[in-house]
């Protein structure tokens, strides 16, 4: 099956701290290796090609790379820096010539694609029984592949309430303070209607799924109503049903209602963390990655609640993982580095110097001590456990890019042209059939 090259670009969720600014910088670091596929035959090195959107992130793996090259390993990696719009490009490029690099780094829901391909290497035999068992669950599922582990989880990001407390102060408005207690679909929308009419905002919120690869983030609301986008064994779409068109119906009122703004849909460039930053809304659902840009470039008060829910808990599923390429020639070192790179400590570390999201159950559970803003983005720590498990499997499938290329036409249409919902699911369910069937 053919992969979506737009959504290819959707693991770029961390450019939104230098687009939302201006412009995405041209030039990266590119490291210190050249494109030696797989380690060069009799180099012992370990080639490791990833991406850095911000300088903590590049201190991120800097560090873990000097840690572990520290202990005299038998093959010492070498990090490749590459534009963060040009690593698919690369990968596949070097992958089509045989001469991949030993480690790649990629976005979650790419992980089925290469894994189906033969991309990446099962890792099974590199790893004890159990192995799995210290990680979210969500996040270990998406790096497996028909029950097989073709890579690790890294980190990951996800989505909760930004709020004006400003505005929230003045109108009286309290916000959860549990996660138990996040907000009902029904009463955030008590919330967003009361900002709406008595607060100095324009528009109550916008919700972050703008571009033609983004439109994935609607799936935690389809399961947060009880639904699922595919079936049970992932064959068939179970979406043309009354909890899919009623979810379709419900972020659609946000359009007709004018709770949001219209240039916010599915299809729009808007970059919704300027519009919360200068008070056009009063909120955003967004992620923890824009926490820097908030920082920077709002003058109000901010802080952030728990992502809304409905009849259970769930929210996006952002982040990376690592694997090994069929092209290296040493697997079980790679495989060793993969290891060391996401042990406690230094996953730990990563998510401090980088600002993500840890995916060990152990770390979820204490927290991180993060530098900027420490108690909110622990409140994504604690978020980032609600991400369904179902939905991990469903947004990991080989042909996912054609899948959300559907989500992105369906719910366009219905944002922006009135398609009914009910009309929309059926869209989308015809839509996924044909995806899968490819």
């Amino acid at each position: 099956m053919q992969r979506s090259r737009t959504f290819g670009k959707a693991f770029t969720r961390r450019q939104f701290l230098r687009v939302g600014g201006g412009a995405l910088a041209g030039a990266y670091v590119l490291g210190t290796a050249g494109c030696g596929g797989g380690g060069e035959s009799g180099s012992g090195e370990l080639s490791f090609l990833t991406w850095g959107s911000t300088s903590g992130e590049e201190k991120g793996f800097r560090g873990v790379v000097e840690r572990y090259n520290k202990q005299d390993p038998e093959a010492p990696v070498k990090l490749e820096f590459v534009p963060p719009d040009e690593v698919y490009q690369q990968l596949e490029t070097r992958l089509a010539a045989g001469e991949a690099p030993d480690i790649a780094r990629v976005q979650y829901q790419q992980m089925g694609r290469y894994a189906s391909e033969g991309a990446f290497v099962d890792l099974s035999e590199y790893l004890e029984e159990g192995y799995g068992d210290a990680f979210t669950p969500a996040l270990w599922q998406a790096v497996n592949y028909e029950d097989t582990p073709y890579g690790l989880p890294h980190h990951t990001d996800t989505f909760a309430v930004f709020y004006n407390t400003d505005i929230f102060d003045d109108l009286g408005i309290e916000v959860p303070q549990s996660l138990q207690e996040s907000w009902t679909w029904d009463e955030f929308m008590q919330v967003a209607t009361q900002v709406k009419n008595e607060g100095p905002a324009e528009y109550a919120f916008a919700f972050n799924w703008q571009g033609t690869s983004a439109s994935y983030r609607w799936m935690p609301l389809l399961f947060q109503h009880g639904g699922q986008l595919l079936n049970a064994d992932l064959s068939a779409p179970d979406i043309n049903n009354p909890i899919g068109i009623e979810t379709v119906a419900f972020t659609k009122s946000w359009f007709d209602e004018q709770l949001v703004p219209p240039s916010t849909s599915i299809k729009s460039g808007e970059q919704i963390e300027t519009l919360f930053s200068n008070g056009t809304t009063a909120m955003m659902i967004n992620g923890d990655w824009l926490i820097p840009f908030v920082v920077d470039n709002m003058e109000a008060g901010w802080d952030v609640t728990y992502m809304i829910r409905d009849v259970q808990m769930a929210s996006d599923m952002g982040g990376n993982a690592v694997g090994v390429t069929r092209d290296s020639q040493n697997p079980e070192a790679a495989a060793d580095f993969l290891k060391f790179m996401v042990n406690e400590e230094n996953m730990s570390q990563f998510c401090i110097d980088g600002g993500f999201i840890p995916v060990r159950t152990s770390l979820a559970e204490q927290g991180l001590d993060y530098e900027q803003s420490p108690e909110q983005m622990n409140r994504f720590v604690e978020q980032a456990t609600t991400v369904p498990e179902k939905m991990a499997t469903e947004q990991t499938i080989p042909s996912c890019g054609s899948v959300v290329e559907v989500l992105t036409d369906q719910l366009e249409a219905a944002f922006r042209t009135g398609q009914s919902p009910e009309q929309t699911a059926r869209n989308i369910s015809s839509g996924i059939e044909e995806a899968l069937n490819q």
